[in-house]
C-alpha cells in the first residue's frame, strides 16, 4: 500500500442460516471485485473474532465498514470489541426492508430477485466506501483497476457439522476458530467451554437456553479437531 492511500476494510456477515448472509458475502465481495478494487480490501469475520492480530491491528488502523445480515449485528458487535468504533455499519434486513423471505441461502440457487438484492446491497457498500474516501483528504474512488483483496470470507465459509442436543449444526469457520484457539494454548479439554462459547456465539445465534448443549458440543468438536 503506498503512503498515504487510504484502503477501506469491509467485514461482512458469516450466517449461513439467513438469505441475508449470503447476500451481504455475495455484495461485499461485488464491491470487492467490480465496483471499489482499488480501494477496499477484506477482513475474515471468524480470524477476526478468533483474536487473529493481523486482522484486528488492521481494523484498528483503517476506516472500516461492517454488513451485517440482520440486527444481530454481529460483524459490527464483534468490531467494535476488538478493534474500536467502525466508520459505517450497515444492514442487510435494513436495506431490503426485510424484504428477503423468498432469496436463497445458497449462492448456487440464486433467482433474479436474488441477484437484484445483492445489486441493491452492494450499492449501499460503495456509497459508503465513496463517503469515507471523502472525508479521507478528498481522495477519491476507483471503480475499475487496482488490487481489490479476495477472501473466502466472500465466498460460502467452511465449516464443522456438531451435534447439539443431538441435532446436526454447522457453524462457518469453525476450523480456522479451532486453529487459532490451540495455537493460543487453549487445552482439549472441559476448561475449554466457557472460552469455546464466548467466541464462536458472537457470529453464530445461540439462544440462552441452547448454551449447556452448545457448550458441550463444541468441547466435544474441539477434542476430535485436536486430534487430527
Amino acid at each position: 500500500m503506498a503512503d498515504g492511500e487510504v484502503k477501506v476494510g469491509i467485514i461482512s456477515c458469516s450466517g449461513e442460516e439467513i438469505p441475508e448472509g449470503t447476500i451481504s458475502r455475495l455484495a461485499t465481495r461485488r464491491v470487492l471485485e467490480l465496483m471499489r478494487p482499488g480501494n477496499t480490501v477484506t477482513i475474515c469475520l471468524p480470524l477476526f473474532l478468533a483474536g487473529n492480530e493481523a486482522e484486528q491491528e488492521f481494523a484498528r488502523k483503517h476506516p472500516t465498514i461492517t454488513v451485517d445480515g440482520c440486527d444481530k449485528l454481529c460483524a459490527k458487535k464483534g468490531t467494535e470489541k476488538y478493534s474500536g468504533p467502525v466508520s459505517a455499519a450497515l444492514v442487510v434486513s435494513d436495506i431490503l426492508n426485510g424484504e428477503c423471505a423468498c432469496c436463497a441461502r445458497s449462492a448456487k440457487d440464486r433467482s433474479e430477485k436474488d441477484k437484484e438484492a445483492v445489486w441493491m446491497v452492494s450499492e449501499e457498500i460503495a456509497k459508503a466506501v465513496d463517503a469515507i474516501l471523502a472525508e479521507n483528504d478528498g481522495c477519491g474512488a476507483s471503480e475499475n483497476g487496482g488490487d481489490g483483496a479476495e477472501c473466502a470470507c466472500s465466498k460460502p465459509i467452511p465449516g464443522i457439522e456438531v451435534q447439539v442436543d443431538g441435532k446436526s449444526v454447522t457453524i462457518a469457520g469453525l476450523g480456522m476458530i479451532f486453529d487459532h484457539l490451540a495455537e493460543s494454548g487453549l487445552a482439549a479439554d472441559g476448561s475449554s467451554g466457557d472460552k469455546l462459547l464466548e467466541t464462536v456465539r458472537i457470529y453464530h445465534q445461540i439462544e440462552p437456553e441452547e448454551e449447556d448443549d452448545y457448550k458441550a458440543a463444541l468441547i466435544s468438536a474441539y477434542k476430535t479437531h485436536r486430534r487430527q
